[in-house]
C-alpha cells in the first residue's frame, strides 16, 4: 500500500512538473509549492494557537467559510488556509479571517512531517475528500486532533479493491467524521468506521449568510426594467453552445443576465458574438439599454447577489458533470434549470432540490425553452427554496461544537 500510494504521488508531482511548462495553472502549483516552507518560516509563529484547515478548490472553501467566520470571532485562534488548486490563490488573500494561506506540499511523508512540525496547529480539519494519507499520518503521530468535514460517501467509492482498502484505512485515522447525510454514517458504520457524526452541509449556513448581507445594483435593476428575467450563472462555453438557439429565438420581452464561471475577455466576446447587437456588458451601464436583452457580467462578485433580480436560474457546469453552485440561487425562492449528468447526483442538494421540484436538470434547449416558457407565463414552479434552505441549515453550529470539544 505504501509503495502503490507513494508512486501516485510521484506520478502527480511529475504532471505537475511537465505541465507546468504549457499550463498556467499547473505553473502557479508548482511555484507555489515551492515557495510553502520559506513562506511559512517568515509568517508563521510556531507557538500560536493555529487551526489548520485544508481545502482542495473553490468549493471547498466556500464550505470553510462559514467554519473559519466562527472560529475567527472567538479572537483565540489563528486561521491557517492549505489548498491544492491555484484558483484559491488570489482568493485567500481578500479573505480578513484568514491569517495564513500556501500550497499544500507534495503529500511525502517529509514534507508532511517536516509542515505539521513547523506549524504545530491544535486541530487540522479536512474539508470534503482531501484525504492525504502522509498528512493524516503526520498528525496521528504527533497526537494532532484531526477531523473531516462535508463529506458524502456513497458506496460505489468502496467497489475498487486498492482505494477501498486506501480509503477504510485511511477513514479509521481520523479523530471524526461530520458529514452530509445519514447514508454516510450507515455506510461508514458497516465499514466499521463508527467515529461518524451526520451534521448537514455548511453551504446551506453560508448561502443564508450571502442573502442577508447580499447588496442591491441599482443599474441591473434598470436593465431588468420589470421584465421576466433569467440569469444564466457560471456558464461555459458548452452551456452556451446548448441554450443559444433558444435565446435568439425567444420573441418575447424575457431579459436574459449571462455571467460567465470564468471572466475574461475571450468568454465575453463569444457571447458577444453569438448575440451580435444584442448584449451590454455591465461595466458599460448606464447606457440607452432600452433594446438591448442580454447583459453580461464582466465584474467579479456580484452573481450571488444578482439572483434576486431574476425569475429563475441556469447554473452552468452541469452538462460537463461539474455543476456550480446551485444554492446561491435557490436562496431567493427561484427554480434552478442545470445540464443533466449523470456526476450532478454525487451533489447531496442536487437530490434535496429535484425531491422538491425546485430543481429541473435539462439535456437539450428545447427542454430549457419549454420550462423558461411555463416560467415566464405561469410561474408555477421551483418555489420553497429559501424555506428549503432554512431547514438544512445550522451544521455550522454542529461542527463549531465539536470542534471545541476536540481542542480542549
Amino acid at each position: 500500500m505504501n509503495i502503490i500510494y507513494n508512486s501516485l504521488i510521484k506520478l502527480i508531482n511529475n504532471y505537475i512538473f511537465w505541465s507546468s511548462f504549457f499550463n498556467e495553472k499547473s505553473k502557479k502549483i508548482q511555484k507555489g509549492r515551492k515557495n510553502t516552507f520559506k513562506y511559512i518560516d517568515e509568517n508563521i509563529i510556531t507557538s500560536e494557537d493555529k487551526i489548520l484547515i485544508h481545502v482542495s478548490s473553490v468549493g471547498e472553501f466556500e464550505q470553510a467559510k462559514p467554519i473559519i467566520d466562527k472560529l475567527k470571532s472567538f479572537k483565540k485562534f489563528k486561521i491557517v488556509i492549505s489548498h491544492f488548486s491555484s484558483s484559491l490563490e488570489d482568493k485567500l488573500k481578500e479573505e480578513k479571517n484568514v491569517d495564513f494561506s500556501f500550497y499544500l506540499p507534495s503529500d511525502t511523508k517529509h514534507h508532511m512531517d517536516l509542515l505539521i512540525r513547523k506549524i504545530n496547529p491544535i486541530i487540522i480539519i479536512i474539508i470534503k475528500y482531501e484525504f492525504w494519507r502522509n498528512l493524516i499520518l503526520a498528525a496521528k503521530e504527533k497526537k494532532i486532533p484531526i477531523i473531516s468535514v462535508s463529506s458524502i460517501f456513497r458506496k460505489e467509492q468502496f467497489y475498487l479493491p486498492f482505494y477501498s482498502s486506501y480509503l477504510v484505512n485511511i477513514l479509521k485515522k481520523f479523530d471524526l467524521l461530520l458529514v452530509q447525510n445519514r447514508e454516510s454514517v450507515e455506510l461508514l458504520k458497516y465499514k466499521k468506521i463508527n467515529n461518524v457524526i451526520k451534521v448537514g452541509d455548511t453551504r446551506f449556513d453560508r448561502v443564508l449568510g450571502i442573502y442577508n448581507e447580499s447588496k442591491d445594483y441599482p443599474l441591473v435593476e434598470q436593465f431588468k426594467k420589470n421584465k421576466k428575467t433569467i440569469i444564466i450563472g457560471s456558464s461555459w462555453k458548452s452551456d452556451i453552445d446548448k441554450l443559444k438557439k433558444e435565446i435568439l429565438r425567444d420573441l418575447t420581452e424575457t431579459k436574459y443576465i449571462i455571467a460567465p464561471h470564468e471572466i475574461n475577455d475571450e468568454n465575453i466576446r463569444y457571447i458577444e458574438n453569438i448575440f451580435i447587437n444584442d448584449t451590454i456588458k455591465y461595466s458599460e451601464l448606464p447606457q440607452k439599454i432600452i433594446k438591448k436583452r442580454i447583459l453580461i457580467i464582466d465584474t467579479f462578485g456580484l452573481l450571488s447577489s444578482l439572483y434576486k433580480y431574476s425569475d429563475a436560474a441556469f447554473i452552468g457546469g452541469g452538462f460537463r458533470g461539474a455543476l456550480h453552485n446551485t444554492l446561491e440561487a435557490v436562496v431567493w425562492d427561484i427554480p434552478i434549470i442545470y445540464g443533466n449528468h449523470r456526476n450532478n447526483k454525487k451533489f447531496n442538494e442536487i437530490l434535496i432540490l429535484e425531491k422538491n421540484k425546485i430543481g429541473f436538470p435539462i439535456s437539450s434547449g428545447n427542454e430549457f425553452k419549454l420550462l423558461i416558457n411555463r416560467i415566464v407565463k405561469y410561474g408555477d414552479i421551483g418555489k420553497g427554496g429559501n424555506k428549503l434552505i432554512k431547514k438544512f441549515s445550522g451544521a455550522n453550529n454542529k461542527i463549531i461544537n465539536e470542534i471545541l470539544r476536540l481542542i480542549k
